[in-house]
């Protein structure tokens, strides 16, 4: 199975990725559970790629 991911920020897209999972691991599994299993490896991809950096742009 192959995931196509797009990430947005503020609404303009950024970055474009494909991922694939092994058809056989999938095979077996209930409708719901390859839902559960893309989410994670979506996930795993997502903290992987991003990251969030901030400070205070004026100290009070």
């Amino acid at each position: 199975m192959k995931i196509k991911i797009s990430l947005s920020v503020d609404g303009e897209q950024v970055k474009e990725d494909e991922l694939e999972i092994d058809d056989m691991k999938l095979e077996e599994l209930s409708e719901e559970e390859v839902e559960a299993a893309v989410e994670a490896v979506v996930r795993r991809w997502a903290d992987r790629k991003l990251s969030i950096a901030w400070e205070v742009a004026e100290p009070e």
